[in-house]
């Protein structure tokens, strides 16, 4: 092929990955039909990998993808203050919000200590009903204490609100 239509073709790729991206997925979850290419397509686009691939009908599994950052000292404080709440951080992976929030807590404390609940049906481990049977309102929310916190927090902001509910 030559290098205009390689060039086209690449940007029509792009252009359709971000109307999937953006307009394509108007509900928390995700249809899957079956591992479908545009889910695919949007997965990949998000950086999330797939981790069973769609055989004989049965719908892929994705997983988020994976935490980049190191812990810093005050995440690992925060962390663990989460961890003696039973706190968790209910999401999805397909979430940039999500992603965000793992990002600031870092690898460490965000995999040693923060009990992570994935909501979206096609995402590995996912518990859509408990997320469902706990009303969660958006993606990141965090559960501390029983009390729901949606919304993606800064470290300063988790640690005012654990500090306000260690005793």
């Amino acid at each position: 092929i030559s290098k205009a239509t390689a060039v086209s073709s690449s940007f029509a790729l792009a252009t359709v990955t971000a109307i999937f991206l953006f307009v394509g997925t108007p509900s928390a979850d995700i249809p899957s039909s079956g591992g479908s290419s545009s889910t695919l397509l949007a997965s990949a686009a998000a950086g999330s990998t797939t981790t069973t691939a769609a055989l004989n009908g049965k719908a892929a599994l994705y997983s988020p993808p994976p935490i980049t950052t190191d812990s810093s000292q005050q995440a690992l404080k925060v962390a663990k203050s989460l961890q003696s709440l039973n706190a968790k951080m209910y999401g999805a992976y397909w979430c940039s919000h999500c992603f965000d929030q793992k990002q600031i807590l870092g690898k460490e404390a965000f995999e040693t200590y923060v009990q992570y609940v994935e909501c979206s049906k096609d995402g590995v481990n996912s518990q859509t009903k408990v997320c469902r049977a706990k009303d969660v309102p958006g993606y990141p929310t965090w559960e501390i204490n029983g009390k729901l916190y949606p919304g993606q927090q800064e470290l300063d902001e988790l640690e005012d609100l654990v500090n306000g509910l260690v005793k």
